[in-house]
């Protein structure tokens, strides 16, 4: 496939595939389908409807809502008129929606339904760039000021479509970091860097017409709209859109994908949630899955290592694939390919144990500000621990401090209104540094080892990896999140969330009576068994990375109460700001404190 705009990317493979399914919904229950040639049209209609409301190249699109056909479709939309289209998180507050449509200076705003259409009305009079509102819902009676999205899109008009398209260079979208502290910046992203990266991974992942994708990322982040929007629509596949992100799970076992794009806490949660089914089963059941998690680790070790694998090692392993590997298999629906894991690292554990039960997960390595991938292992030549080689026309160095600095056709033009941070992250030499550090293997493949910005030094000046002391606590069953706080500071301590199933599971067994989250994080017996479960993460560790205090809390981190970022990446200056207290306590208490452990 030659370089081309987004839109003429669609279009080809619209025309290769008119009577292929391109998108499936539910509708009533059930999954109905779009095929190619209708998807076609309804962009061309809504296109020439943008153009009819006085919408025209250049001009800045949002779309505020979930994943849906609505979305690809003023998408692809707005992207065949050459408009810039900005995508923004349905969970994103007033505050920052009135930011980000003042940043772009956007004139139209596509949104789900009538609440946040409210949302934005709010804002409305204090943005006067924004001229049009359209809500895809219209349950209620629309408001003047709000178009419906059926009426005002999707019948037919005459044909106003310009007759210049986009060219490679224009602006595609600009894409606002979710970041973790103060506003986000707006990155600027051409069509020939997504377009350039969209063919990379349809290389690097072989994708072709035959692949089905479940959808439930947000479209906002460009790992989903990249790796699993644009790449399978450009290589003719199929993208179904989950229900919710409560019936993935169903959805998936429905759908039977070949392809599955996730974050580590989503593939973490997973291996979780089967933990705890093995837990629950007979103690046959509990033998049998963990003599088949010892027996194929066994096989993939000598396999690694080119060594020789017993015929009756093989001959066990193949039994206990029937009966325990395909079983975990069948969840996914049985002809899964591939997952591929994005946005965050994925713990190396987890990774080798989905591995040895036959499913094939790779992981990549990738920023918003790349389009986003810069390097990710193939279905075909997979290495665990690392996220493999480049992708195709990216190049990536080592740099002072182990920064990792990439260059190629999809690092991005820079960030909207902000020369200053443009200049600090691209060099002269169009070397864009990462602020990740990390290193390359024997073999070529990138392991990431770590982020500048997460570096904690101590008051006595050593240099702990904050992220890499929290991957191996939350290995533990009994934990769900923690965060490690310490710059500037004497000593480390954490704050943790138990996984609450687990830990009324543990304490059912030793009759211990719990009631509610606030009794679980205060009761001393659970204490004690964090602290193991933290010591025994932490073990190999050297005595200044130890975690010296720790605090349970009850509620978790997530994206509503906005310790989480929309892709799942703790804010970390927003927990410490909010426990400011509680980790205070950790270094107030004497040094045999109930806080030490």
């Amino acid at each position: 496939m030659s370089a081309a705009n987004l839109y003429k990317m669609f279009e080809s493979a619209a025309c290769r595939y008119p009577d292929h399914a391109a998108l499936k919904h539910k509708k009533h229950g059930q999954f109905v389908e779009i095929r190619y040639d209708e998807l076609l049209q309804s962009v061309k209609t809504a296109a020439d409807n943008f153009i009819r409301l006085g919408f025209r190249r250049g001009d800045v699109v949002r779309i505020f809502s979930c994943n849906r056909p609505e979305w690809a479709i003023c998408d692809l939309a707005a992207l065949k008129l050459g408009a810039i289209v900005v995508p923004i998180y349905p969970s994103t507050p007033a505050s920052m929606l009135k930011y980000i449509i003042s940043d772009s200076q956007m004139k139209l705003i596509v949104v789900e339904n009538h609440a946040l259409a409210e949302l934005v009305a709010g804002v409305q009079s204090q943005t006067p760039t924004l001229k049009t509102c359209i809500a895809i819902e219209n349950s209620l009676e629309p408001s003047p000021d709000t178009l419906d999205f059926y009426s005002e899109l999707c019948q037919p008009c005459d044909s106003m479509a310009e007759k210049r398209p986009a060219s490679e260079q224009d602006i595609a979208t600009i894409v606002y970091t979710s970041g973790t502290t103060g506003n986000p910046r707006g990155v600027v992203l051409t069509h020939a860097n997504v377009v350039s990266n969209a063919q990379a991974i349809i290389s690097r992942f072989r994708v072709t017409s035959a692949d089905v994708v479940v959808s439930y990322l947000p479209l906002c982040h460009m790992f989903e709209r990249t790796c699993g929007y644009y790449a399978i629509l450009f290589g003719g596949g199929t993208i179904a859109y989950a229900e919710a992100l409560t019936t993935v799970a169903t959805d998936v076992a429905t759908i039977r994908p070949t392809v599955l794009i996730a974050v580590p806490r989503v593939i973490e949660r997973a291996f979780e949630q089967a933990v705890m089914g093995v837990q629950r089963k007979s103690f046959l059941g509990q033998w049998l899955v963990s003599s088949a998690m010892r027996c194929l680790n066994t096989q993939a070790n000598l396999n690694y290592q080119n060594k020789r694998v017993p015929y009756s090692l093989r001959a066990k392993c193949a039994v206990l694939d029937k009966f325990v590997g395909s079983t975990f298999r069948q969840l996914a629906g049985g002809r899964l390919r591939l997952i591929a894991s994005g946005g965050a690292p994925l713990d190396r554990k987890i990774a080798k144990a989905f591995h040895i039960l036959g499913f094939n997960i790779v992981e990549g390595y990738g920023l918003t500000e790349t389009s986003p991938v810069v390097c990710c292992n193939a279905p075909h030549n997979n290495t665990l621990a690392t996220v493999g080689k480049p992708v195709d026309g990216v190049q990536v160095r080592i740099g002072e401090n182990d920064e990792i600095h990439v260059k190629g056709p999809n690092v991005m033009r820079g960030y909207l209104n902000d020369a200053s941070a443009t200049a600090s992250t691209l060099d002269s030499e169009g070397w864009l540094h990462t602020g990740d550090q990390g290193r390359f293997d024997e073999k070529g493949n990138l392991v990431i080892t770590g982020r500048i910005k997460d570096l904690i030094i101590t008051s006595y000046g050593k240099n702990i990896p904050a992220a890499v002391i929290e991957g191996k606590i939350t290995r533990s069953s009994y934990i769900s999140q923690v965060v490690v706080f310490g710059d500037k500071r004497k000593y480390i301590t954490s704050l943790i969330v138990p996984e609450r199933d687990a830990i009324e599971t543990w304490a059912r067994k030793r009759g211990i009576a719990v009631k509610g989250n606030s009794a679980l994080v205060q009761h001393e017996e659970i204490r004690r068994l964090i602290a193991q479960e933290i010591e025994r993460a932490t073990q190999d560790c050297a005595p200044f990375e130890k975690i010296k205090a720790f605090q349970l809390i009850a509620e978790e981190f997530s994206v509503d109460n906005g310790l989480l970022t929309p892709t799942l990446k703790v804010r970390r200056n927003a927990i410490a700001e909010q426990y400011h207290d509680l980790i205070d306590s950790m270094y107030t208490k004497d040094e045999n404190g109930a806080h030490r452990q």
